[in-house]
């Protein structure tokens, strides 16, 4: 696949931070991908291989140690209205309303307040929530939350939308609501998306790819093809192909290596136990 290709592209991301002692702690070393227009891209890892920082340089939000991140072929700096941005955390504007709230990013670039109110009422169309457009988002449950968080970071048509564990904080009915919810929008609209999670099951159903991270420091370990049909329904859960590319993602980033030992551990832990309850 050519570099052209790619509508984001990370080259050679490190990031280090110091830590109290004086030492180093490098937590991404040389990350090196790429994401097509329209592309759903998932990044997925153990703890601590940094993806939530990774998915954050991209959005400017922080400043690689060296390495750069390329947009249509031009370097990323700083945060821009090209790249939205939706966290685990709603990050609401509790003061203003759900219109207010999607007015906000546009006025901030530049958009009349007539201009930003018409538009921020038609992305809430979009999202199923210009019914509750004079609502407070104290008003509102979590997932509609969210969604209004995703209408904001679309009403500005940015080329790229990053998402940083979105539907984290949802509970699991509301979750699978979202993430239905969120096929149908990237389906309708020309917006590529960069997905961090944890969730194994939300990366696969989610995604056209998955970037795996090993920890300790983050590098590549493998981009996975997924294979799974689209449209995916709960059904597609069920499917071989789902059911072995999960298996396999959980491989790359569990390996059987590092499971055995945390395995002994816990049945060492169960003997002792078994023993003081003889006694």
């Amino acid at each position: 696949m050519e570099n052209s290709e790619f509508i984001l592209e990370a080259k050679n991301i490190v990031k280090e931070f110091d830590e109290s002692d004086g030492s180093i702690h490098r937590v991404l070393d040389g990350v090196s991908f790429g994401v097509k227009h329209r592309e759903f891209l998932s990044i997925i890892g153990p703890s601590g291989c940094g993806k939530s920082t990774l998915i954050r340089i991209a959005a400017g939000l922080e400043t690689a140690t060296s390495g750069k991140f390329f947009l249509d072929g031009k370097m990323v700096s700083g945060t821009g209205a090209e790249r939205g941005m939706v966290f685990q955390k709603y990050t609401l504007f509790p003061w203003l309303s759900v219109k207010q709230n999607v007015m906000f990013g546009l006025e901030s670039i530049g958009y009349g307040k007539d201009e930003a109110e018409e538009s921020a009422y038609q992305w809430l169309q979009i999202v199923g929530l210009d019914k509750y457009a004079s609502y407070y988002p104290k008003q509102l449950s979590g997932g509609m939350q969210q969604r209004v968080a995703i209408a904001r970071a679309l009403a500005p048509q940015p080329r790229v939308l990053l998402m940083d564990e979105p539907f984290g904080a949802l509970d699991a009915q509301t979750r699978s609501q979202m993430q239905k919810y969120l096929l149908e929008v990237w389906k309708n609209i020309d917006i590529t998306i960069l997905f961090v999670t944890h969730d194994l099951d939300e990366a696969v159903f989610l995604s056209d790819r998955i970037l795996t991270l090993q920890a300790n420091p983050g590098k590549v370990k493998e981009m996975v093809t997924v294979n799974v049909p689209r449209p995916r329904t709960e059904e597609s859960l069920f499917l071989p192909e789902f059911v072995t590319l999960r298996k396999h993602v959980e491989d790359l980033i569990h390996p059987v290596s590092e499971t055995k030992p945390q395995e002994e551990k816990f049945n060492i832990i169960n003997m002792v136990g078994k023993k003081n309850a003889a006694k």
